[in-house]
């Protein structure tokens, strides 16, 4: 299965800030992939392909876990790997609340060490709102990120994480739940 760990958004007046956004996004006229709005999602981990037994043991460790709640303020736009050469575009947490999520999102990762893909990037909390599929009008989409990049979507209580499966379809990838951890 295909597998990640996430933090999806549990506020609807969150989410519909960020749906908003996205049409902003696509009035660019930029050549974007808009992330579904049941898609959305803070990205802990991805760890790619991995089998059923590596599933069972991803759960093993995830449930050992006892990890803290944390409110965090969904903020500010950006893009990998730069505005200026965008290939995803993203949402961001406000500054002082990456240490929040990082004390989520660290362990998570330390306690799947030798699952699935390695990563050697530093975690940068993000959400990702499209992805860029082309050179056309990127011009308009930069000039929307360096215009929004302080913009600020609303504050969520990061209740629980999830293992998620992850399907691509030739209409965009269908996630489901595999496991739902609650934070204390």
């Amino acid at each position: 299965m295909r597998a990640f760990v996430a933090i999806e958004i549990p506020d609807p007046r969150v989410m519909e800030k960020l749906v908003a956004f996205q049409k902003e996004l696509e009035e660019t006229r930029a050549d974007l992939k808009i992330v579904e709005r049941e898609n959305l999602h803070y990205t802990v981990k991805f760890l790619g392909e991995i089998t059923d037994a590596q599933a069972t043991e991803v759960d093993r460790r995830l449930k050992a876990l006892k990890l803290a709640r944390a409110e965090v303020t969904a903020r500010g736009v950006g893009a990998f790997p730069s505005p200026g050469r965008p290939r995803v575009v993203w949402v961001g947490v406000a500054d002082g609340d990456s240490e929040k999520v990082e004390a989520i999102a660290g362990p998570v990762i330390r306690a799947l060490g030798g699952i699935g893909e390695q990563d050697d990037r530093p975690f940068q909390a993000h959400l990702t709102l499209a992805r860029v599929r082309s050179g056309v009008n990127r011009q308009n989409l930069e000039k929307l990120l360096r215009e929004r990049r302080d913009v600020t979507f609303g504050s969520v209580v990061m209740a629980e994480f999830k293992l998620k499966s992850s399907v691509l379809t030739p209409r965009g990838p269908i996630y489901s739940d595999v496991g739902v951890y609650r934070l204390g």
